[in-house]
């Protein structure tokens, strides 16, 4: 397992994130409601219903925390990748943060006499519980929808005509630009600006559109475009030659000059096995 891969973008979307979080706090009420951890019993001074009110708080409390942390994330995902070693430490600060969050509940809101250590210690456990379970359903069900949705992508793709038109849009969402699939090379990246590299009536033009590459990716999923590099995303229909160098491989493309492309580590299995190529 290479923890320095990306991790799948359906982890760090925000629409995925927010149900991440609905879906464990409801778990998490429902865990402390039925499993009774953090010196629940001790709660039992008021009647049913404040009880159910008081979890609640707990639980909303604790969500908090989670929030702030993805919050982080979004924040770091704006320049850098999400790569899974982020991606579980992530995981692994939210659990020792609800654990410290949960012991201080327990000796300075309930008065639990056992030492602190013995406190975090079993509120890391009850933590990692009421984490893990909802993290790992969520996470296998976006890995399944996200494949659900590439074998109806790769299925369109076969029913689509070859002269398909891809949209490009600016930052703004405004139509700048639109494309026969076969005819657009790859996208080239720099700053706040990416190149669209084409071929019109067999001649290679360019065209200069204000966005950014990881904005412009999310909206060519019904397309052959794929991002190969932190720099650069390829019509993989358009590709001539997988070539190997000393730096990894190289994607060359048909133009006049036989242009090439990086591809990066990080890229290199999702390309290859999109090209059927086995390593």
């Amino acid at each position: 397992m290479n923890v320095r891969q990306p991790v799948p973008e359906y982890l760090t979307n925000r629409k995925n994130t927010i149900i991440q979080i609905t879906f464990t706090a409801v778990f998490a009420y429902v865990f402390i409601n039925i499993y009774r951890p953090f010196g629940y019993d001790d709660w039992y001074k008021i009647n049913e219903w404040k009880l159910l009110v008081a979890s609640g708080v707990v639980v909303l409390l604790g969500m908090i925390t989670i929030i702030l942390t993805r919050l982080g994330m979004f924040i770091l995902k704006k320049n850098h990748e999400i790569t899974l070693a982020v991606y579980l430490f992530i995981i692994f600060a939210e659990i020792i943060l609800l654990g410290a969050f949960y012991t201080s509940l327990e000796v300075f809101i309930l008065k639990d006499q056992r030492p602190p250590l013995q406190l975090m210690f079993n509120a890391v456990q009850n933590t990692s519980l009421i984490l893990l379970i909802p993290y790992a359903l969520s996470i296998l069900f976006f890995a399944w929808s996200d494949i659900k949705r590439k074998f109806e992508q790769l299925v369109s793709q076969f029913r689509e005509p070859a002269d398909v038109f891809i949209p490009f849009r600016d930052e703004k969402g405004i139509l700048r630009l639109t494309l026969r699939s076969l005819d657009v090379l790859y996208l080239q990246a720099s700053d706040n600006y990416v190149t669209i590299h084409y071929t019109d009536r067999e001649r290679k033009k360019t065209y200069l559109i204000r966005n950014n590459l990881k904005k412009m990716e999310k909206e060519f999923r019904e397309y052959p475009l794929y991002r190969c590099h932190r720099s650069f995303a390829v019509n993989i229909k358009n590709i001539h030659m997988v070539r190997k160098t000393g730096k990894g491989y190289e994607l060359v493309i048909p133009s006049a000059d036989k242009e090439s492309i990086p591809l990066s580590v990080s890229y290199e299995k999702k390309i290859l096995d999109l090209l059927k190529i086995k390593q």
